[in-house]
């Protein structure tokens, strides 16, 4: 009996033994006392080296404010045994607010001579501060065979929020010059994110209003996601009825994007009747910018943000765009951009200049007999207002050379080439005004008299151009031309304007009117003799003409 107990005990020392083999000596976690006499086989877990990496939904290297990451990082275990019970701890020691860690995450065990990759999810509330998340990252082991902790630090942004707005609109039509009944026109919106930040998911809806049909059946529409600064044109196709009984037409237009919050609702009223360009727009801006945001724009960046200067007594203005001839001569001869320029200058003048609504006299596709009447009304107010009064003149269109005598002549757009009696001479012109006692004539001509134009329409019937009789000029006047005698006046097409017209409204705008005569012949004698070689091709040099009576203080005549 003695021998068989015995025999037991040996046996359940052995199997014992045996089952300890699995520990590590030493004191566990646990507080459990290995008694094998076998060597240990702890793990060793480090980090991979160059393996820890920020990943964030943007690539802005940064954790924005509603934006997701991952922290993302290798362990190795290089030790005789496996490292058991892995734990990510994450702790952010600078107390961020609005930031989403998990503190811990089991990621089980690690076996020896692995390499495993493992990611830490990271969100941030709408409430996310600017500041830096400071991360410190340790891995333990069951058995207290821990890594050594790493840190990260990285940069946290607050919200930035998107705003979507219509930044322009234009209304065209192949149909006619006026918006009217039964015609269709395009009406042409552009949409920008002005905002700080990104928006998603951006629809667009315009209601039509009864008795009004959209051809181009897209009232609403999903354009995605809009950048900082990104544009979106969209184009509607539209045609009232008959029954259409208002004088005008109004669009609402409401814009919004993922969070409800950043859209706003526009509204675009159109006149009935009034005029419409032929032509669709060009669309001009930039995307996203560090610095700044620049509005898009259907035109020009020179017909937005137009400045404003007091209102000035007696100073008038008289503005003329003729553009369209086809009525006596045919489309070809058109002057391309002639009615945005005096549409845009007429802004100028009334707000840059200070002219008074009472004192703008203004005329587009003007007749000849228009013409003449206002020139006339224009040089009476002078006259009678005497030194007291500044005359402002600008004209964009058709001039051309009297044949025989070089006698230039403004073109109205009843008139044609081949008979000019009904023309206006530029020297009738400069005499009526240069003799009312005016303190101050200013003349601006967007126009040729070498017998071509922007289209070269007036050329057509001759092959050579011709250089114009130099008229003279009389009282305090000063005549800033777009072009040498001999040279054509040319468009300026990306800025839907004439290339003169164009530099004058840019330096005005830049100068906010606080630009002397001086200045400004310089700016343009330089800006459109460059621009007009490397954008048409040809040669286009502005000049001023100018009275002797103010040959020694013209040049420090200001605008404003």
């Amino acid at each position: 009996m003695k021998r068989l107990m015995i025999v037991l005990s040996l046996l359940s020392f052995l199997v014992s033994s045996l089952n300890a083999q699995n520990n590590i000596s030493g004191v566990s976690k646990s507080g459990y006392v290995n008694i094998s006499k076998d060597p240990p086989k702890p793990p060793y877990i480090e980090l991979v080296k160059g393996s820890l990496q920020f990943i964030d939904d943007d690539g802005n290297n940064m954790i924005d404010a509603d934006g997701s990451a991952i922290i993302q990082f290798q362990l190795h275990n290089s030790g005789s045994g496996a490292g058991l019970n892995l734990v990510i701890n994450t702790y952010e020691g600078n107390k961020v607010n609005g930031l989403i860690i998990p503190a811990s995450i089991k990621i089980g065990n690690l076996d020896v001579g692995k390499t495993q990759t493992y990611e830490i999810p990271i969100s941030a509330s709408m409430n996310l501060p600017n500041s830096i998340a400071s991360l410190t990252i340790e891995v333990d082991e069951l058995n207290g065979f821990d890594s050594d902790p790493f840190s990260i630090e990285i940069e946290t942004r607050a919200f930035r929020a998107p705003k979507i707005r219509v930044v322009d609109y234009k209304v065209s039509s192949n149909s006619g010059n006026t918006l009217q009944k039964r015609r269709p026109f395009d009406l042409q919106i552009l949409i920008q994110n002005i905002g700080e930040g990104p928006a998603q998911d951006v629809t667009v809806e315009i209601p039509v209003p009864d008795d009004i049909y959209c051809l181009s059946a897209n009232e609403n529409q999903n354009i995605g996601t809009l950048d900082v600064g990104e544009q979106y044109l969209i184009d509607y196709s539209f045609v009232t009825t008959n029954d259409y009984n208002t004088n005008n037409i109004p669009f609402k237009i409401n814009l919004t994007e993922s969070k409800q919050r950043f859209g706003d609702k526009e509204i675009v009223t159109l006149q009935m009747n009034q005029g419409v360009s032929n032509t669709k727009l060009v669309v001009e801006g930039n995307t996203e910018s560090k610095t700044e945001i620049i509005l898009g724009s259907l035109t020009s960046q020179v017909d937005k943000n137009i400045p404003t200067n007091p209102k000035v007594a007696n100073r008038i203005a008289l503005v003329i765009g003729n553009e369209d001839y086809s009525q006596n001569l045919n489309s070809e001869v058109n002057v391309e951009f002639a009615r945005n320029d005096a549409e845009i200058f007429k802004q100028y003048a009334l707000r840059t200049f200070g002219v008074e609504e009472k004192n703008m006299h203004f005329l587009l596709n003007a007749t000849a007999g228009q013409m003449k009447r206002k020139i006339d009304l224009v040089t009476e107010l002078a006259r009678r207002l005497g030194n007291r009064c500044e005359v402002i003149v600008f004209y964009a269109g058709h001039g051309h050379p009297d044949e025989l005598t070089k006698v230039p002549y403004l073109i109205p757009v009843d008139v044609d080439a081949t008979n000019l009696g009904s023309a206006i001479k530029l020297s009738e012109l400069y005499n009526k005004l240069g003799n009312t006692g005016a303190s101050k004539v200013t003349i601006f001509l967007d126009a040729c008299f070498s017998g071509g134009g922007r289209n070269l329409g007036l050329l057509a019937a001759r092959s050579v151009a011709l250089k114009p009789k130099k008229e003279a000029i009389t009282g305090n006047m000063v005549v800033f031309s777009a072009t040498t005698d001999a040279q054509i006046a040319l468009p300026y097409k990306a800025k839907q304007h004439g290339m003169f017209t164009y530099y004058l409204l840019k330096a005005l705008q830049d100068s906010k009117g606080e630009i002397t005569y001086i200045t400004m012949a310089d700016e343009l004698h330089g800006n459109v003799g460059i621009e007009s070689l490397r954008i048409n091709g040809k040669p286009q040099d502005p000049t001023v003409s100018v009275s002797p009576l103010i040959s020694n203080k013209w040049k420090t005549w200001n605008f404003k």
